[in-house]
């Protein structure tokens, strides 16, 4: 099949046809969950409910096939079982319908050959008829701007985002992390066995998007392996591009078959490839969000240099380790800074004036906006941490913590405003129930406020040490 270059009509139907609706109260619909889902989400144009039986759900009709909807159909989400899915292309052939996901299952990827043959089938119908596939086996798009998405309560906000999947689950997953964060997308595609569409077509696409400003990735496997390596060159040479690639293992690799039909490639083979390219490799779903939103919400540091400061002297030897292996420098304070931070406060006793900058207390307000401003200024570093240890106090109730902790987090939120150094937020809140409960709000909080916020010491090392390396290649 001729592979397209612009699939922005894949993201932005007019009208959708859901083939598999049932009406029967009693009765587990896949398709129904679709036709709720979108619309839940807002999806503004035609929803085209399907069903051999006919029927009626909410108050629309379901029609009994493709070819007797009345009004024009740019898109069909297949709910079906896959016996009857060739019979579905044709009538979309006939109906002149541009793209169909096939969220059914049960084609290359099982050990049967009838499963094979019958995608061989679908895809060449398809082909034929002027049809492009999504999938199957998938559970297909998340497109907030075009108001598309297979779980209702997903975020409708348009961010700058996009993600290809080869699993439905870890799309949902990165979703759901990302939205929580204050990382928001342009698109994510769950894309299952890639049958027609696969992980090069997307990545093509994605590197000439204009809504997409950062690429993500979940890979299995490649199924054009040049061609993919040719897109992964191209795309991370336009954007930053956050690879998660799995099956390196050889029950991993087997895995990856028996889920998407994903060839997974050697592990050795696959470090290669990326190492000839700019993409980012990342050890979990979580990991990628992380330094995703180090490139949403920092500008591009200059070097690799880090200038720490907080609450916890303990704290501060945890950064200085795990920054320092995650390969950022900390360079100690100049002469003049350590002067400037003795005119801020009376005396270092109870404090540490060392990188990282233990401040224990920071007295006021105008303190702590000094303290930052000074940091700012500090030609010998290129970033700024500051971190929030929601554990290391003592000698106060959590109630007072809970405070100290409010107007800690209100003062970074003011202070981030007039910063020019690419500045992040470091939250550890280590074993409490409470705190870690604090922790979260304080998260959703700061990111609200468009600051790069990690959830633990070690988990911001490794973001900030890639976002580095990344800027100075």
């Amino acid at each position: 099949m001729k592979k397209t270059e612009n699939l922005d009509f894949l993201f932005h139907p007019r009208s959708i046809a859901i083939a598999g609706v049932s009406d029967r109260a009693e009765k587990f619909s896949f398709g129904l969950k679709f036709f709720e889902a979108l619309t839940q989400f807002g999806f503004a144009g035609k929803l085209y409910p399907v069903n051999p039986t006919g029927g009626k759900i909410n108050g629309a009709a379901i029609y009994k096939s493709v070819k007797d909807i009345p009004g024009e159909v740019d898109f069909i989400i297949s709910a079906i079982p896959a016996p009857f899915t060739p019979q579905l292309v044709d009538d979309a052939a006939a109906k002149g319908v541009r793209a169909i996901h096939f969220f059914t299952s049960g084609f290359g990827e099982i050990e049967d050959a009838d499963g094979k043959r019958l995608q061989a089938e679908i895809i060449a119908r398809a082909e034929k008829g002027g049809i492009r596939v999504v999938g199957p086996n998938c559970l297909g798009l998340y497109c907030p701007a075009g108001g598309l998405s297979f779980n209702g309560d997903f975020d409708k906000t348009a961010g700058r985002v996009a993600m290809i999947s080869q699993s439905g689950g870890n799309a949902a997953h990165c979703i759901h992390d990302g939205t929580s964060r204050g990382l928001y997308f342009s698109k994510v595609i769950s894309m299952g066995n890639g049958a027609d569409l696969n992980e090069a077509d997307y990545m093509e696409y994605l590197t000439r998007d204009t809504e997409t400003k950062i690429i993500t990735a979940y890979l299995e496997g490649a199924r054009e392996g040049e061609r993919f390596f040719r897109a992964l060159q191209s795309a991370s040479e336009a954007k930053p591009v956050i690879i998660l690639k799995v099956g390196t293992s050889g029950p991993g690799a087997q895995a990856a078959v028996s889920h998407t039909t994903a060839l997974a490639g050697s592990d050795q083979i696959w470090e290669g490839v990326l190492s000839q390219t700019r993409a980012i490799r990342t050890g979990s779903i979580e990991e990628m969000v992380d330094v995703a939103l180090a490139f949403e919400h920092m500008p591009a540091p200059a070097g690799n240099r880090i200038v720490i400061v907080g609450i916890g002297g303990g704290a501060s030897v945890l950064l200085a380790d795990a920054f320092s292996l995650a390969g950022l420098e900390l360079p100690p304070l100049s002469d003049v800074l350590r002067r400037r931070l003795m005119e801020i406060f009376p005396s270092e006793a109870g404090r540490i004036f060392k990188n990282p900058i233990d401040l224990n207390h920071f007295e006021t307000p105008e303190k702590f906006f000094s303290v930052l401003g000074a940091l700012d200024q500090f030609h010998e570093a290129d970033m700024l941490a500051v971190h929030v240890a929601f554990d290391h106090f003592g000698l106060i109730s959590s109630q007072e913590k809970e405070f100290w902790v409010d107007t800690f987090l209100e003062l970074i939120c003011q202070a981030k405003k007039n910063l020019k150094k690419p500045a992040a937020v470091i939250l550890h809140s280590f074993s409490s129930a409470s705190m870690n409960a604090l922790a979260h709000r304080a998260a959703r909080k700061l990111a609200a406020s468009g600051i790069a916020v990690f959830p633990s010491v070690s988990r911001g090392a490794l973001a900030l040490g890639r976002f580095a390396r990344y800027h100075a290649k």
